[in-house]
């Protein structure tokens, strides 16, 4: 506790924006339950309600979130355990709520054991890290530096070779499966599916691999990267969140390839196998993204002002993403039709993580096709990922920071030259709250007459009575926070307004909303919001649907577990729902 102690009082005599040192596993008892380990419900249960759980809600909500942070790193606890140090970092574990005729059953299983299994083989854990690397200190010391000092120490986790279907931690998106190409991987487990799109769960995440799942037992089957689906698309980068056109049948993302190209690429993802379409290579240098843009007819990919180091692999992720300070953020846009590259824009210095929709128009005034693109915008002196780290979350040196929802205009894209970088402007913000993981109806996407964002609103917002704060270590005065995520938030941006859900009773800690619409709705808010919270004595967790239009309560779902955290879910209805 010591060397804790004099790194917490370091920290805050420098006054750093956020807390970044090792958080051994007698302190984890500081830490929210929803950033420990989470038992897994392999066994489907009969969740307890309270209210009238809608009887035409008909399918599967999907969640991911984090399992594990305590790590083993021998079979017989010769060795001190591993602790994994960032809200990124925890291996995944899936969330399976049935809902039908107003009854919910739930189900979990952990997604990444592989990666145990061989960290009790290696002595030490082999996986990505965005934190401190969860193998310091005790473990650094306990390593044969002539063997495995070297692995202990990478950040980076790149594969080799063939992997087990959980011998990866893919973490971030859960969606519907798709068809695959054939897999040769020996140590895959069971039969691929000939109907993908209803028994099978595809996790993402943000580097250049895929997780396929048993949708029923949510068991492991596959690890794949996307040049298993096309060997044009071998390299780096990927982000969590493909757009999905459901009309084409299309998904975009972007690779970065083994050279340092930064390209953009269109799946046909309903294709026997899925297939590539196009790839387009971008006049830019590499860097990080978590989300795209589409419109109608065009794909935007927004490039943040940030690039990887990875010129040293012994740095934690969250340090060797760099931020450039002086750089603009650039729009790239391109045709969905044929890849063609037609028009840059620039803005002012931003960064973000979730575009959260876009959309096509044509300008009364001047005829033109203008695009809007919407985000979760950060201001361009903040890093907002380098506060997900546990020592700032039992010690925050300042309050936890979220976007601005703001509207980007990329006027006159029908004009466009490539040869000159035209002016993105802001054509509409949410002004006087702060904004993540924002969600829309499905069914509003690239819609221009679109209303309603519906994320969570703040962090550490209060929680009357709560028994789980944040802020454990910290000295009660410097920051004093309830929970790390704080409400449900639903923004119109018709009138500039927004509706705030507060939970209530102690409970606290709402995650991501997922909006699920009524069968035959007229209105696009007319349906329920999926959102998790904790109990006041964090003993377990919540499922609550709230109404879409005034976010009052509808219902809620009693969990046998806590929900360790996750950043992203997906609703997937049952045939004939809609």
């Amino acid at each position: 506790m010591a060397s804790l102690t004099s790194k917490m009082a370091t920290s805050s005599l420098q006054q750093t924006p956020y807390n970044n040192y090792f958080v051994g596993e007698k302190d984890l008892k500081y830490v929210p339950p929803y950033f420990r380990d989470t038992p897994e419900t392999t066994t489907e249960v009969s969740c307890v309600t309270k209210g009238l759980w809608p009887e035409w809600v008909n399918g599967t909500f999907i969640r991911i979130g984090a399992g594990k942070f305590i790590i083993p790193t021998s079979e017989d606890d010769s060795k001190p355990n591993a602790v994994l140090q960032h809200f990124f970092d925890g291996l995944g574990i899936l969330h399976k709520f049935t809902m039908s005729d107003g009854q919910v059953r739930y189900t979990s299983r952990y997604t990444a054991e592989g990666v145990v299994r061989k960290a009790q083989k290696d002595g030490f854990v082999s996986t990505t890290m965005f934190g401190v690397n969860a193998n310091y200190p005790s473990l650094k010391n306990a390593q044969d530096p002539c063997s495995a000092l070297l692995g202990a120490q990478q950040s980076v986790f790149v594969p080799k070779g063939h992997l087990p279907p959980d011998g990866a931690n893919v973490n971030v998106v859960p969606r519907r499966g798709m068809h695959l190409p054939k897999d040769t991987n020996p140590l895959s487990r069971g039969v691929a599916s000939a109907n993908p799109e209803e028994e099978e769960i595809l996790v993402h995440t943000d580097f250049n691999m895929l997780q396929v799942c048993d949708a029923k037992t949510l068991e492991p089957k596959r690890l794949l990267t996307y040049a298993d689906i096309n060997t044009e698309l071998s390299g780096f980068g990927i982000c969590a969140h493909p757009p999905k056109d459901r009309k084409r049948g299309h998904t975009y993302n972007y690779l970065i390839s083994q050279t340092g190209v930064m390209s953009i690429f269109a799946l046909d993802i309903v294709a026997k196998p899925a297939k590539l379409i196009w790839k387009t290579a971008l006049p830019c240098k590499p860097c990080y993204i978590h989300s795209m843009a589409m419109t109608q007819e065009y794909v935007v990919f927004i490039r943040n002002p940030l690039h990887m180091d990875v010129s040293d692999t012994t740095k934690q992720v969250m340090e060797m993403i760099e931020f450039e300070a002086d750089a603009q953020t650039l729009f790239f846009v391109l045709n969905k039709s044929d890849g063609k590259h037609i028009a840059i824009y620039a803005a002012p210095n931003f960064m973000f993580f979730h575009s959260v929709n876009a959309y096509d128009y044509i300008d009364e005034t001047t005829g033109d096709v203008n695009l809007h693109v919407d985000l979760c915008s950060y201001e361009s002196d903040f890093v907002p990922y380098r506060e997900y780290s546990l020592s700032n979350v039992v010690d925050p040196a300042q309050p936890f920071q979220d976007g601005t929802l703001v509207r980007y205009e990329l006027a006159a894209i029908n004009k466009a030259n490539l040869n000159r970088v035209s002016r993105a402007t802001v054509a509409q913000a949410i002004p006087g709250v702060a904004l993540e993981l924002p969600r829309i109806s499905k069914y509003m996407s690239m819609n221009p007459s679109y209303r309603y964002v519906y994320a969570t609103g703040g962090n550490g917002g209060a929680s009357p009575g709560t028994e789980v704060p944040i802020g454990r270590l910290g000295n009660g005065v410097k920051v004093v926070q309830a929970a790390f995520f704080s409400s449900i938030v639903k923004t119109d941006w018709q009138t500039g307004k927004f509706l705030r859900w507060q939970p209530e009773n102690g409970e606290s800690c709402p995650c991501e909303p997922v909006f699920i619409a009524r069968p035959g709705a007229q209105n696009e808010d007319d349906g329920i919001v999926l959102t998790i919270v904790i109990d006041k004595k964090g003993t377990h967790s919540i499922l609550v649907a709230l109404h879409g239009r005034d976010l009052k309560e509808v219902a809620r779902a009693d969990m046998p577990q806590v929900y360790g955290i996750g950043p992203h879910g997906s609703f997937v209805e049952s045939r004939g729902m809609y």
